[in-house]
């Protein structure tokens, strides 16, 4: 029993971590990514994200501004993906230990039903009626 509350521990876990990966990758698209994006269209009204447009040379911080928005998808993709495996670890982990319970039923039913056998009330110990 103590290896299955164990099993629940790790999977549990490995949960709570991708939750947080996850967590962590929705937070920082929401308040630094998506807040870089609009900053730049509205600064930079003439440049695409790619960085085309006219002449960059005369423009002071777009290449700084492209290269702090194109470093962001890697990190957040990483996070979430990150986040979705340590889920399924943890998933997999509390569904061995579900497996391993069950595979224990049948071993712990028999320990009980040879326990209870040895007290003398079976069904077969009974004396017949005088008739």
């Amino acid at each position: 029993m103590g290896s299955i509350k164990r099993m629940l521990m790790i999977g549990a876990l490995f949960a709570a971590v991708g939750y947080l990966l996850v967590g962590m990758a929705l937070f920082f698209e929401l308040t630094q990514f998506h807040p870089a994006i609009d900053a730049f269209v509205q600064t930079y009204t003439g440049h695409s994200l790619a960085g085309g447009g006219p002449d960059r040379a005369g423009v002071a911080g777009i290449g700084s501004a492209l290269a702090t928005i194109h470093q962001w998808p890697s990190t957040l993709l990483w996070l979430k993906l990150g986040g979705i495996a340590h889920v399924l670890v943890g998933i997999f982990i509390a569904l061995a230990a579900i497996v391993r319970t069950l595979s224990l039923v049948p071993v712990r039913l028999s320990h009980e039903m040879s326990r209870a056998g040895g007290t003398g009330d079976t069904p077969g110990d009974a004396t017949p009626a005088d008739d």
